[in-house]
């Protein structure tokens, strides 16, 4: 045997019998450090809406002074044998909501032994929003227990979203349907934001439409002018005529 070769030999075999019988630690996926992010549905990526919600008071019952929507959240990782909080803030830039006045956040956790929850959001119906639309921008943000943040993800629609943002739009504003005076009158008479307020409240419906794959059947119309009309006389039985914006009493055919 040569010399060089020699002494290559005698450093190499050592090195390799001292690997041979060290165990080599090998990285576990479970050791990446665990995230919460916001779960974007597909019928969500059809709208267009991946990352907001829009929120209408208008469909709901006038007795209806809060309400509550809720995010569903994932966590990437291990389940805990005990339940995780979940840091979830405002983000000022861009949010016109007032807490307190529009929206209350709570206390949040991802449950024990649990991949998945809701995160509920509770929307306050103020009068301001019978007049213009608020913002509310909320993100999911690092903690003790889920110290790391999703990165962006690519959807269908192409573009990358942040799966640790969302944003609330909430309004409980009317918008007067485009077919009222063509068509519409003829069931529920002329139009005021008192009285399509009024029926949206009574039938939890904003829309009417008379074309299209969701057109309204006449017999249908005629159901929801009987509806409101009832509803309207118990109403004034209960609290006298009712008035709308102009200083007339509302009235259905």
């Amino acid at each position: 045997m040569q010399p060089i070769i020699r002494l290559i030999y005698i450093f190499l075999v050592p090195a390799c019998l001292l690997s041979a019988c060290t165990k080599q630690k090998i990285a576990a996926g479970t050791d990446a450090r665990a995230s919460v992010y916001f779960i974007y549905t597909s019928a969500a990526a059809a709208t267009g809406n991946i990352d907001s919600l829009n929120y209408t008071f208008v469909d709901k019952n006038s007795s209806v002074t809060t309400d509550t929507v809720w995010l569903p959240v994932r966590i990437a990782g291990l389940t805990a044998p005990q339940d995780r909080p979940i840091n979830l803030t405002v983000v000022s830039n861009g949010t016109t909501a007032i807490a307190g006045t529009h929206y209350k956040l709570m206390d949040y956790v991802m449950p024990k032994d649990s991949f998945q929850t809701s995160l509920g959001v509770v929307l306050i119906r103020d009068a301001s929003l019978q007049d213009t639309s608020v913002v509310l921008n909320l993100q999911l943000q690092p903690s003790a227990d889920f110290p790391a943040l999703m990165k962006d993800t690519l959807m269908a629609d192409g573009g990358y979203y942040s799966r640790n943002s969302i944003r609330i739009i909430i309004t409980d504003r009317l918008i007067k349907p485009s077919n009222w005076d063509t068509y519409l009158v003829t069931f529920f008479g002329t139009y005021s934001e008192v009285k399509f307020r009024f029926m949206a409240g009574v039938l939890g419906v904003s829309s009417f439409p008379n074309t299209g794959p969701n057109a309204l059947k006449y017999p249908q119309l005629q159901y929801y002018q009987t509806v409101v009309r009832n509803a309207l006389v118990d109403y004034n039985a209960a609290h006298g005529p009712l008035m709308d914006e102009n200083g007339n009493a509302v009235t259905f055919p």
